[in-house]
């Protein structure tokens, strides 16, 4: 890993220096006592010793140099990768636009509501062979005839005129009550019973309205 991780030139001169190292060990291990048996001999030792005692510090000074690469090289591109990875962040202020909605409610104008005007009550009495009415004059409305049959056989109360055609009550035997309601309008109504006969015997009454 750590020879990986050398430069080229770093890699050559680690490598000559411990060649040089192996070199030195085989020479003096197999060939020079093979050609001198007595090597290194008590002249030649201070010499080997000397001489292995420099190729070790220089092997040892070489690892320690070369060796040193990686690490500052590491270092250098842990340092480059935090300054990569650590993007500088600019906050931009955040502007809420204020938006004030006017709300004007505008007073509610309601028409005056006027109460329906109660019809008018008007007693009707029916005999043979008669109509009777308070009046046979009214102005313009609304009325309810109160019809009561006082006669002897059954009668209705029969309405035709302006804006009427004919209204009229159910046929009510002696003694029997009946309501009709009709809105009046000028003009001249004709008020009858309609039992077979009965208007033609005298049961017709002309009211004016004006």
């Amino acid at each position: 890993m750590l020879i990986a991780a050398l430069s080229t030139g770093h890699k050559v001169g680690l490598g000559l220096v411990g060649l040089a190292f192996v070199v030195f060990a085989l020479v003096s291990a197999f060939l020079i006592p093979a050609l001198r048996p007595d090597y290194p001999g008590k002249r030649g030792l201070p010499a080997f010793l000397t001489v292995s005692v420099a190729l070790f510090v220089g092997m040892m000074f070489a690892v320690f140099f070369f060796g040193r690469e990686p690490s500052e090289s590491h270092a250098a591109a842990e340092s480059t990768a935090t300054s990569t990875a650590t993007p500088t962040q600019t906050t931009l202020p955040t502007t809420t636009p204020s938006t004030t909605v006017s709300t004007t409610t505008a007073p509610s104008t309601s028409p005056p509501t006027t109460a329906p005007t109660a019809p008018k009550s008007v007693p009707v009495t029916e005999v043979e062979f008669k109509i009777e009415l308070p009046s046979t004059t009214l102005s313009t409305g609304s009325y309810t005839f109160d019809l009561m049959n006082k006669g002897a056989i059954a009668h209705d109360l029969v309405f035709n005129g302006p804006g009427v055609s004919n209204e009229k009550t159910p046929v009510i035997g002696p003694g029997k009550t009946a309501k009709l309601t009709v809105d009046l309008k000028s003009g001249t109504y004709d008020v009858y019973c309609s039992v077979t006969g009965h208007k033609q015997a005298g049961m017709d009454v002309k009211l004016k309205v004006s």
